[in-house]
């Protein structure tokens, strides 16, 4: 529910937006709009760029005989042999001194998950070290390139995930409650940092619900883990870590929501957000187990609520906002399953923007639905960009795995501040932040109204 003063600011907002309804969305228009991304997941802001960098700190890559040698084995346990293994392009590189890294690739291939969850893995490090990230200056060179990219996007709102388990990684010589709170003391000074630049920052504790996080506990044991660490920040800094998330492949054993929830109703009873992926891999049914077991606020991506009917209505009565990345599940294999019978009988990939159920989710069935851009440098795009893709402007060498922007239907501006407004008032942050957002946002569209009426004299 929302506040008297928070209420009124949104109904203020809704009648503003009423005005400019029907007014040409440009790309000026969309890169000017100020914007909140609340679903990030550290590792996913790594630019190839910025992991060649990582992997030639760390003498994964390393200028030798007149070429770039990768002979520095990764672990056995990791599903790269070579660190070069995740660039694309690599041996294209690899005989200049001073390479173009502008033009570097990751290796990601089309529609299969797999292969980017593998490179996340290999770049983040902590599930088979040694990898990308091994040092807090790694993360200080990845938090002040996510800074830019911030700057660059018109983004004043940000929430970023990652596994606190990290911090084990980066702080192997200290104790484990003692690598944490070097690794909270790290993200506070980011915090701050951000905060000088006009970006609030904020942090979910995002942990792996399934075997592929090379850990020999179960995923009900590491999601009570996840959330007790949740507890462990909020006494030492609070407001830096604001909720809970778990991710991995849903068709994993250990990934069922039942397995989940103790842990997230341990984080819910001590005030911390609570989002978790579903709907996004094996059907409806993932989602509908998800409502059901788990205390969330939040679903990630959840575009396979299409194929159900009493899921899309269980999300609504619920007021839970789907966070949805479309361009990100077009690049890794999103698809619609089709059922008779409550049985599955085929499957149906989606290969085009126009075919992502957000329109329909959003338009005919008026579902609280926020965008974010998920992984901006790793498979994804930015913010600003999937924006633009969902406007039907297509923006210049976007991505290798070339997506084109919606043509049929393309959003329009109003629906895009609308998605922006669903994202800061489903933020897990205070009133205080949300109305400071909310209030941005209603002088940019008072802007647009003056200009537009300006325009027509």
């Amino acid at each position: 529910m929302y506040t008297v003063r928070l209420s009124k600011l949104l109904l203020e907002i809704k009648e503003a937006l009423f005005q400019i309804q029907g007014l040409p969305c440009t790309e000026a228009l969309i890169r000017n709009l100020p914007k909140a991304d609340i679903h990030v997941h550290l590792p996913g802001t790594i630019s190839p760029q910025t992991a060649w960098h990582l992997g030639e700190r760390h003498g994964f890559l390393s200028w030798q005989h007149s070429c770039w040698g990768d002979s520095r084995l990764l672990s056995p346990h990791n599903p790269h042999k070579k660190y070069s293994e995740i660039f694309l392009n690599f041996e294209e590189l690899r005989y200049d001194s001073h390479p173009d890294l502008s033009l570097l690739h990751y290796h990601i291939v089309p529609q299969d998950f797999s292969s980017f969850d593998r490179i996340m893995a290999t770049v983040q490090g902590h599930r088979f070290p040694p990898g990308g990230i091994q040092t807090e200056e790694d993360i200080s060179l990845i938090l002040q390139a996510y800074l830019h990219h911030c700057l660059e996007d018109n983004i004043f709102y940000t929430e970023v995930q990652q596994n606190i388990r990290l911090a084990h990684t980066i702080y192997p010589h200290l104790p484990p409650h003692k690598a944490r709170e070097r690794f909270y003391q790290l993200l506070a000074h980011f915090q701050q940092l951000f905060s000088q630049y006009g970006v609030i920052l904020h942090f979910l504790n995002c942990f792996n619900k399934t075997q592929v996080s090379g850990l020999s506990t179960t995923s009900q044991e590491r999601a009570i883990e996840a959330a007790l660490w949740l507890k462990e920040t909020q006494e030492s800094f609070p407001g830096l870590f604001v909720g809970l998330q778990s991710a991995g492949l849903e068709s994993c054993p250990g990934a069922s929501p039942s397995f989940l929830s103790q842990g997230y109703y341990l984080a819910y009873e001590h005030g911390f957000g609570c989002e978790a992926h579903a709907g996004e891999g094996i059907g409806f049914q993932y989602l509908h187990d998800t409502l059901h077991e788990l205390p969330v606020q939040r679903i990630a991506h959840g575009f396979q609520a299409i194929e159900n009917l009493s899921t899309i209505q269980a999300i609504k009565e619920s007021q839970i906002t789907l966070v949805m990345s479309p361009v990100i599940n077009l690049i890794l294999g999103a698809r619609i399953y089709h059922y008779h019978n409550k049985q599955k009988v085929g499957k149906t990939f989606i290969h085009h923007l126009d075919a992502h159920p957000i329109f329909h989710l959003f338009r005919d069935y008026g579902l609280n639905i926020a965008l974010s851009s998920d992984n901006p440098h790793m498979g994804g795009v930015s913010l600003c960009t999937a924006m633009l893709l969902l406007a039907g402007i297509q923006p210049v060498n976007i991505n290798p795995l070339s997506i084109q922007a919606a043509q049929a239907s393309p959003l329009q501006l109003h629906e895009l501040i609308t998605l922006m407004i669903h994202a800061i008032t489903s933020a897990f942050a205070s009133e205080d932040i949300k109305l400071q957002f909310l209030t941005r946002l209603k002088e940019f569209i008072s802007e647009l109204i003056v200009s537009s009426k300006f325009s027509l004299r």
